[in-house]
């Protein structure tokens, strides 16, 4: 089974939106979210479906914020010939606009191999039986580090300004890069300007600064752009990890991706015009 969808963002942010079918009821615009744990749909949209086992659950949200969620299980969510049985479901009582009716986490995403070429607007999800990951072909091969199952976040490992080597999260559903105030005095970096980043769960607002350099793996990007915000203290109390960025759209625009969740892989490749 494999399945191309084309990329599809928001009007106001660099989401990328997916078709997705709930209990075969859709299709519903739903930002894809690396960082999300399951499915997010809001109270009003799940009344369209037909939920089981739905109970009550805590998140962690950008900004530290703790979200009260209800959590239920669909019989399917599907995108394309793409298909999940018995997946989990938030659901909460608002989401940004700007995102879409819902959001597409891991509890769907652990089950394929996934491919976002943002440079030709495609994104594809394959079974691993289907698809085979040739690593030699690719610029850089990391390996896929998610410390909890519970917490499914994407860890990478970071060089900033050829200095020092920190512990990013990989996330699709950040509009942009963010470092914590610690890594930005570390490395010298000026706050200036105030500045938002808009995730899936929420809106956080830091100081803007400019890193020199950021080496992920053989691949080395200058001059990024980066939100100064305190954004970490619950989620790294949550997954029992010091996290000390967040690599947003701005960063993550600049490969094709390949996420190999069924074998524990991350490939990335630079983009040509970058």
């Amino acid at each position: 089974m494999s399945t191309t969808i084309d990329i599809q963002t928001t009007e106001t942010q660099p989401f990328i939106l997916l078709p997705v079918y709930v209990n075969g009821k859709g299709p519903f615009s739903f930002v894809l979210d690396t960082g999300a744990n399951a499915a997010i749909v809001t109270e009003e949209l799940a009344k369209m479906f037909t939920l089981e086992n739905v109970e009550a659950k805590e998140a962690v949200g950008a900004g530290n914020n703790r979200i009260s969620v209800l959590l239920g299980e669909a019989s399917s969510i599907s995108v394309g010939a793409a298909k999940v049985e018995k997946a989990k479901v938030g659901i909460v009582k608002t989401l940004p606009k700007c995102i879409g009716q819902g959001v597409i986490g891991y509890d769907f995403l652990k089950h394929f191999i996934l491919t976002i070429d943002y440079l030709q607007n495609k994104l594809m999800l394959t079974l691993p039986e289907v698809q085979r990951v040739d690593v030699h072909v690719l610029d850089n091969t990391i390996p896929l580090k998610i410390p909890r199952p519970d917490r499914p976040l994407i860890l990478v490992d970071a060089l900033v300004n050829t200095q020092k080597t920190y512990q990013f999260v990989l996330d699709t559903g950040a509009s942009q890069t963010v470092v914590s105030p610690a890594l930005a005095t570390q490395m010298g970096v000026m706050s200036t300007l105030v500045d938002t980043i808009v995730g899936a769960g929420d809106a956080v607002s830091g100081g803007s600064g400019l890193l020199k350099s950021l080496c992920i793996g053989d691949i080395t990007i200058k001059d990024v752009r980066v939100i100064i915000s305190d954004v970490f203290a619950s989620l790294n109390e949550a997954v029992g990890i010091v996290i000390d960025g967040i690599l947003g759209y701005n960063v993550l625009r600049r490969f094709r991706l390949i996420i190999d969740y069924p074998n524990g892989k991350l490939l990335l490749r630079r983009s040509r015009t970058t």
